[in-house]
């Protein structure tokens, strides 16, 4: 082998090893990129999601007492950013009005609802006699469409808790005050005859 061929084959090696090492760092940096793409893949899908909670619509069912009133408030109210449709209300055990001593009543019982519609801050609500009602637990199952997606959510309501929430009203410190309290009021009243 002459010098020259050899000269040749070494920068050959050179360039094939070269070739090589510029395969690995190509090799790594694809495995990098790719890592980073599936991390701002999983990014992405977080703030959907978070974007999606922040802005659906949130229905509740609660019983409230009013200090006066003899029934109990049934409200299913949508919280949420967005319109709801309630396809479901189930209690277990159901209400029956003829355990609250009424026969016929069972047609205005608010679990019978389905398919309504609810805007942000919207509220439906029905009255309902506790006072000598044998059962006082209820499981809650709601279920709801809002933003194309069904939600169902599971929870307990115990009445004999409802008795022993304090509630602050605020002190009437000047005339805009009382207006805001007076307000409320009207609000308040207005909702119980809507």
């Amino acid at each position: 082998m002459t010098l020259a061929e050899w000269h040749s084959t070494l920068f050959q090696l050179i360039g094939l090893i070269l070739s090589f090492f510029t395969f690995i760092g190509s090799v790594i940096a694809i495995y990098y990129t790719y890592q980073n793409l599936k991390e701002m893949k999983k990014q992405l899908n977080e703030q959907k999601n978070q974007y999606f909670e922040q802005n659906r619509g949130n229905l509740v069912f609660y019983i409230a007492k009013s200090g006066v009133d003899v029934f109990y408030s049934l409200i299913i109210k949508n919280f949420g950013n967005s319109p709801a449709k309630l396809l479901s209300l189930k209690m277990t055990p159901d209400l029956e009005w003829g355990k609250a001593g009424e026969k016929d009543l069972n047609d205005f019982n608010i679990t019978n609802l389905k398919n309504v519609f609810l805007a942000p801050q919207q509220h439906i609500s029905s009255g309902f006699d506790f006072r000598d009602y044998p059962d006082k637990v209820f499981d809650v199952e709601i279920s709801y469409e809002t933003c194309g997606k069904v939600i169902t959510e599971n929870y307990t309501i115990d009445i004999n808790f409802i008795g022993n929430i304090l509630t602050m009203e605020p002190q009437i410190r000047d005339e805009l005050s009382a207006l805001k309290h007076i307000n409320k009021s009207i609000k308040h009243l207005s909702d119980k005859f809507i």
